[in-house]
């Protein structure tokens, strides 16, 4: 993959190496399923979504990206997050080439997400998405890799096989600041829905501040 020139570096030279990352099972039993006339009553109370609620709080608990040096567990798979880069530009491999709209810029994340449970897993959603300190949830702009997100590949069809992963990258049109990516979550049709997002966050890029 081609990277266009004038990159705002984030996470300099930064790797992160799952190793021999368990699965605990003691994190996949703590996704239990909730209410959902309770999300609408909640809903209707503060006026915003389950949704925007839950991506704030993760915002809030979510640590450096730069300290996840085991990935990122949610549910039975792990998120490795191996890069992320800011860009003014960016040329895909493939010839496809992103220019952000005015006030916005462009950060690109490099990432595997590894199942390393005992079965076969779905994975949901099937990339990565970032939210702001608000809990605003953006979907990327563009990626490579993986599953894509559309509507003629249903969640259900976004199957990892046991001790397989995919390398992946996404690249997300956001105003230059602070965001926490939100990693995909893994089960299997046995395990309860999960009742949060987990993530890492990561600064704006260097020298840029919001407008």
């Amino acid at each position: 993959m081609r990277r266009h020139a004038n990159r705002y570096a984030v996470l300099a030279a930064m790797v992160l190496v799952c190793g021999g990352c368990a699965i605990a099972p003691a994190t996949i039993a703590t996704s239990l399923m909730t209410s959902a006339g309770t999300h609408v009553a909640m809903d209707a109370l503060f006026g915003e979504s389950k949704m925007t609620r839950d991506a704030r709080a993760a915002f809030g608990r979510a640590p450096p990206c730069t300290s996840m040096t085991h990935g990122v567990q949610n549910g039975r798979i792990v998120t490795v997050v191996r890069d992320i880069a800011w860009f003014d530009v960016y040329d895909f491999g493939d010839g496809r080439r992103l220019v952000p709209a005015s006030g916005n810029g462009l950060v690109m994340v490099d990432y595997q997400i590894i199942n390393r449970s005992d079965d076969d897993v779905t994975v949901t959603p099937r990339r990565l998405t970032v939210t702001d300190a608000e809990g605003k949830l953006m979907r990327e702009k563009a990626g490579v890799g993986g599953i894509q997100s559309d509507e003629a590949t249903p969640d259900e069809g976004a199957v990892l096989p046991i001790d397989q992963g995919w390398s992946m990258v996404s690249v997300f049109e956001v105003p230059p600041g602070e965001y926490a990516l939100m990693v995909p979550n893994g089960r299997t049709p046995g395990d309860p829905e999960p009742t949060w997002v987990d993530g890492c966050r990561f600064p704006g890029p260097a020298g840029k501040t919001p407008s």
